[in-house]
């Protein structure tokens, strides 16, 4: 797993993405040629503090390290947070993230 930092690495991802949408995240897709998995985490300002943000980050981090068996190969991903990422409980988050990359 290789996590997304630069601004041209999310603009790339942004602008051809396919979108999945959640209650509580949203799924942006890109497939690469490259045999990787590469993530972005985007939780503005809407979810919360500084606080809750870097909660709701490092709970998504948390995630993808207990979930390897979930994360795809020849894909960039960003997971953007919705405001209901803020307040959500652990156990919806973990849900919700099952969910979303079962669709994808």
């Amino acid at each position: 797993m290789y996590f997304i930092t630069s601004k041209r690495e999310y603009q790339n991802v942004y602008s051809e993405n396919k979108k999945t949408d959640g209650d509580l995240f949203v799924f942006l897709k890109k497939k690469v040629l490259e045999d990787h998995f590469a993530v972005g985490i985007v939780v503005s300002k809407r979810v919360g503090n500084a606080v809750t943000r870097n909660k709701v980050k490092r709970r998504v981090r948390a995630f993808l390290r207990e979930h390897e068996e979930l994360q795809p190969t020849k894909v960039e991903l960003i997971i953007v947070a919705k405001p209901a990422a803020g307040i959500a409980a652990w156990q919806e988050i973990k849900d919700e993230l099952i969910h979303l990359f079962v669709i994808i």
